[in-house]
């Protein structure tokens, strides 16, 4: 099996009302167990900056992208766009090896990948579907293969480049229940996220697309890792419970805080205190957290 893909990064962006010179930070990238070498890089207080290119390698191994712990999820891509806070940083390699798969073919392409020994020796698989028409029955059909196979592994979803993506407009409900999803990158065509569509999973950082207008009751709800979500400005409505049992702390929105404050009339607040409550960074300056 071979692979390769791209995961939409999450951002921990910052921002700064002052138009003096602002401070730079440093970004130090570890190879986390693999081999080689790559310098530090400096970063503008609140300013995107592409992340360099990794140059680190393992033997039996694929680079899927950097993680914010050396054991955490994956967060950033290679090259993905960054925005550092006010602190020197530490980028962790994370190892693994990608699937490119049919959609015909995935769900039987993941009951055959090898899991790992424990909770402390996982195996990693970053799974990009490349050909084949995406329908919301195979997704479910994906969806339940990596419910089956997930002892001791950690899975990565990449939906973007299907035969089909641009039709594919909603997740529907229970589609990826209970899986052990770690990361996934959803077409920008998606318009709805179903109930439970994403419940109990294992995501500490997601990029809803633009296109989203919708989160649906329960989509994240018992995400317990989730502590940061990018929200586009075309959502329109969120839910009950949509984000309860999260842990989020950041909302990096798409929109102004004008639109924030719209939005938020329009999000239950039935089980979605953490999402309400959280530090939300707007495209116009930043809501601290109530």
């Amino acid at each position: 099996l071979s692979l390769a893909f791209t995961f939409t990064s999450c951002s921990n962006g910052s921002s700064s009302d002052s138009d003096d010179e602002k401070p730079t930070y440093t970004v130090t990238f570890n190879p986390n167990g693999g081999s080689g070498t790559m310098n530090s890089q400096i970063f503008v207080y609140g300013e995107p900056q592409k992340l360099s290119p990794n140059k680190f390698t393992m033997d039996g191994k694929d680079f899927l992208g950097w993680a914010k712990t050396s054991g955490g999820n994956i967060a950033y891509d290679d090259s993905s766009e960054y925005t550092i806070g006010a602190a020197d940083v530490t980028l962790y390699a994370v190892w693994g090896k990608f699937v490119n798969a049919d959609t015909d073919k995935a769900a039987a392409a993941i009951a055959t990948l090898e899991s790992g020994t424990s909770s402390e020796n996982t195996n990693i698989y970053t799974i990009k579907i490349t050909s084949g028409e995406i329908t919301n029955k195979k997704l479910y059909d994906i969806g339940t293969a990596i419910n089956k196979n997930r002892n001791y592994m950690r899975y990565i979803l990449d939906l973007t480049a299907g035969a089909n993506t641009n039709e594919l407009t909603e997740i529907v409900d229970y589609t990826f229940q209970s899986c052990n999803l770690y990361g996934i990158t959803l077409p920008n065509s998606i318009k709805s996220i179903g109930n439970n569509a994403f419940e109990n999973n294992k995501f500490e950082c997601i990029v809803i697309p633009n296109s989203v207008e919708t989160i649906k009751t329960s989509a994240f709800k018992d995400c317990i890792n989730l502590t940061e979500i990018t929200l586009p400005a075309n959502l329109t409505f969120i839910d009950a419970s949509a984000f309860a049992g999260t842990a989020l702390k950041t909302v990096n929105y798409k929109g102004t805080q004008t639109q924030w404050e719209a939005l938020k009339a329009n999000i239950s607040t039935t089980g979605n205190d953490k999402l309400i409550g959280a530090k939300i960074i707007c495209t116009d300056g930043v809501i601290n957290g109530e």
